[in-house]
């Protein structure tokens, strides 16, 4: 019995000296090193217990920005830098002229007269990366946009994947159709990743113990962002991370300051490095297609209220008010109708949503069958917390005069009802102008003005010192308002403003201090 458990135990430790490595690094080229099964069974083992991050760089980013990566001839995107354009991207045939990323582009052009340029996007690569990221949830839900770069932790859906090795190559693959030779990395930390893929450097790592010697040959360069700081390191002699990492700690840190210390300890996980992952906007999309057609609008109002009712599932399920509706109608002959809802406050009632959708429609009018029909929602707001105590009085949805301003802006359009607000302007058909419906603008000065103010002052007639309004006569109060204003544009003017009254009639008329003639400019 003993000697049977002696060659089990002996057997045991035979299987464990013979046991593959758990690291598979790769150098050079993206392509990973396809590791044994054995290998494979470990890396998962040790990707469930430690954090895993995948960095992911596109070398191309500014010019698919641009949608110019198809292109044949040279080409190449630029950034205006001080007085220098410099170039940040040139294509493949730009780069076998020896254009170069870095170069000015006085110099670009002389290696080749015929490179046509293009000026950098920053908002459309940031768009372009975010969608990039959206696709990346895809293979995880912990992803974030560093720089032009993604970072993903992939430690808790390796497994579902079949590895680490599986999961990469289907990132590798799924981004092959959004990105032209993107550079993928896996490392421990979320700081030696990155660094990899800034330094185009594809490699697998997935133990700490392996990072020193997977980052060595990197430059030292690429820790330090202050120029200062960079020539520094050239006077020290300090080329490459391996020489960085030697130095002591307390010299590092009193020569080079304390941060590049942290940032080293991060790099090789021996300080948390917490990474903020991106939300992806809630998106609602639901499509209705009807097999015979429907001939009116009437008809839709059933499916529409369908719509609603799923939408307020998802916004209940969510904790999010919708802030804008839109629904969209095919009709036989293949033309499109976007029918928008407007809300002045965001709302996830579908009964609201049926009453203002059914205004919204009332305007559209189609003579062929309407085929399809489809309810989108891209704009939502987190639904506010609200405190009650058991005395406290539920809360409306919306308001009155809120509801109103919804109603009418749906049946009559959006254009058709506006708000007033108050210019910084005394003459007073320049002291107004239209502003967003419901917006609370406080007058400049203490002066009553009427609610109707005529385009044109309409002329008062003047009969033995009476003023004449029709066949009433206006009688004036002693307050009076001179407004003396415009000397500096082409429209000045010099004008006594009083109250008068007629029977029921309140207005507000003024005397032309240049003619003399008398206007009646508003009724209040």
């Amino acid at each position: 019995m003993d000697r049977e458990r002696i060659r089990v135990v002996s057997q045991l430790y035979q299987n464990t000296k013979n046991r593959p490595a758990l690291t598979v690094p790769v150098r050079g080229k993206p392509d990973l090193v396809e590791a044994s099964s054995d290998a494979s069974a470990e890396v998962q083992r040790s990707a469930d217990q430690e954090p895993l991050w995948v960095a992911v760089s596109f070398p191309f980013l500014p010019l698919e920005a641009l949608g110019e990566t198809a292109q044949q001839q040279p080409m190449a995107v630029y950034a205006q830098r001080g007085q220098i354009r410099t170039i940040i991207v040139p294509n493949y045939p730009a780069q076998k002229s020896g254009i170069r990323s870095g170069m000015t582009l006085t110099a670009a052009q002389v290696l080749n007269p015929a490179l046509h340029i293009l000026p950098q996007d920053r908002s459309a690569e940031n768009d372009r990366l975010t969608r990039l990221a959206l696709l990346a949830g895809h293979w995880t839900p912990m992803v974030s946009i560093a720089g032009s770069n993604l970072l993903l932790e992939v430690a808790g859906s390796a497994r579902l994947f079949g590895g680490i090795a599986q999961l990469l190559e289907k990132i590798r693959s799924g981004l092959a159709f959004e990105a032209q030779s993107p550079c993928i990395t896996a490392m421990p930390t979320p700081a030696s990743a990155l660094l990899c893929v800034r330094n185009g450097k594809a490699v697998c790592i997935t133990a700490k113990e392996q990072i020193h010697a997977a980052i060595r040959e990197l430059p030292a360069q690429a820790m330090v962002a202050s120029t200062k700081k960079q020539r520094a390191l050239k006077q020290y002699g300090i080329t490459t991370l391996g020489d960085l990492l030697r130095l002591p700690r307390d010299g590092l840190a009193r020569r080079l300051g304390p941060d590049l210390v942290q940032q080293l300890d991060k790099l090789l996980g021996k300080q948390p490095d917490p990474q903020a992952g991106m939300t992806p906007p809630p998106v609602f999309r639901q499509d209705t297609v009807f097999d015979t057609g429907i001939a009116n609008t009437e008809q839709l109002m059933p499916f529409i209220e369908t719509l609603l009712g799923r939408l307020q599932t998802h916004l209940i399920q969510h904790h999010i008010l919708a802030e804008q509706l839109e629904w969209g109608l095919v009709n036989e002959s293949g033309l499109s109708h976007r029918i928008p809802v407007y809300l002045t406050q965001p709302h996830r009632n579908a009964l609201d949503l049926m009453k203002l959708s059914r205004l919204a429609f009332e305007t559209f009018q189609t003579r062929d069958l309407i085929t399809h029909l489809s309810l989108r929602v891209s704009r939502f707001t987190p639904l506010p917390a609200l405190s009650k105590d058991i005395f406290s009085i539920p809360l409306k949805t919306a308001d009155r005069d809120a509801s109103l301003i919804e109603r009418l802006q749906n049946r009559l359009g959006r254009q058709a009802v506006q708000g007033i607000g108050m210019q910084p302007d005394h003459r007073p058909e320049k002291a107004w102008s239209r502003c967003t419906v419901g917006k609370a603008v406080a007058l400049p000065h203490g002066a009553q003005r009427p609610l109707w103010l005529f385009d044109t002052p309409y002329p008062i007639q003047v009969s033995n010192g009476q003023l004449l309004l029709g066949n009433q006569s206006l009688l004036l109060q002693r307050q009076r308002e001179r407004i003396c204003s415009g000397w500096w544009d082409s429209q000045p003017i010099r004008r006594d403003y009083y109250h008068a009254k007629a029977d029921a009639l309140r207005a507000w008329v003024f005397r032309d201090l240049d003619s003399g003639i008398w206007r009646l400019h508003g009724i209040f």
